[in-house]
């Protein structure tokens, strides 16, 4: 019996010793990472919004050390540094979206199929939406501020950043471009997909100051944000119901029964 007593607690040093150590919640950590998940994808992007924010202030004021204002008249230095107070405020709305976001995934509930391939999706999806939808608002109001002062407020890096965004927005859109790729209803998504290219929301208003050109330009600016969030919405709608297919597909091959009520 002594011999037992000894060799049990000899094995049960480890963990003696591992209770005893500072700071050691490793092994929980890593043992209930499957509830932490969605916290982590949140912290992920809490990280990105900080860095973006950071990233994207230092290449609007990069001008004032980088001589971008060299050889400019009085007109166009005015116009550069209103352009650098403006886009150093649209910033923090732009990037609190990337945060926001990542609120939204932190609180979610689901299990990780249903988080990795319907939350995040969709949260990735609206980010962009709305990212694109932000800066095409300010972008807007950049262009009537030159309609109505002939001043250009520049915003160059904004459209950096927004070019990339667009296929994030239509995921749903190139999800079921795929799924209907080999089939007649091809040119269905071929014609979604052609609807819903996303405008260029940083280009030239479209006209000179004080000009009917210039005028349907600013419009048009307007009018391009509430299309890129309605082709973001519907893009959502999609991949939602595609999701729900594949689900309801599954279910069926775990239980299988006839698609139609008894009468």
């Amino acid at each position: 019996m002594e011999i037992k007593n000894l060799t049990n607690r000899l094995l049960d040093s480890p963990q003696m010793v591992s209770g005893k150590l500072p700071w050691n919640q490793w092994n929980s950590t890593i043992e209930d990472s499957e509830n932490s998940i969605a916290g982590w994808l949140g912290k992920i992007f809490s990280v990105v919004a900080f860095f973006a924010l950071l990233g994207v202030l230092w290449s609007i004021l990069s001008p004032i050390w980088d001589g971008g204002f060299d050889g400019k008249d009085a007109l166009g230095v005015v116009g550069m540094l209103l352009g650098i107070i403006f886009w150093a405020y649209a910033a923090f709305p732009v990037t609190q979206v990337i945060r926001n976001t990542g609120d939204g995934v932190a609180s979610s509930k689901s299990g990780v199929v249903r988080l990795m391939f319907l939350d995040l999706p969709v949260a990735l999806m609206k980010m962009a939406g709305y990212l694109l939808a932000m800066i095409g608002l300010f972008a807007a109001i950049a262009s009537l501020i030159g309609f109505l002062t002939t001043l250009n407020l520049g915003g160059d890096m904004m459209g950096m950043v927004s070019s990339g965004l667009g296929s994030f927005t239509n995921m749903g859109t190139a999800v079921l471009s795929s799924v209907l790729a080999d089939t007649p209803l091809s040119m269905i998504s071929e014609m979604m997909g052609d609807l819903m290219q996303q405008p260029e929301m940083l280009s030239n208003a479209g006209g000179s100051a004080w000009t009917v050109a210039g005028a349907m330009g600013v419009f048009s600016a307007f009018v391009s944000v509430v299309f890129v969030l309605v082709s973001m919405y519907i893009n959502v709608a999609i991949y939602q119901f595609l999701f729900g297919l594949v689900a309801a597909l599954v279910n069926w091959v775990k239980g299988p029964y006839l698609p139609f009520k008894s009468l």
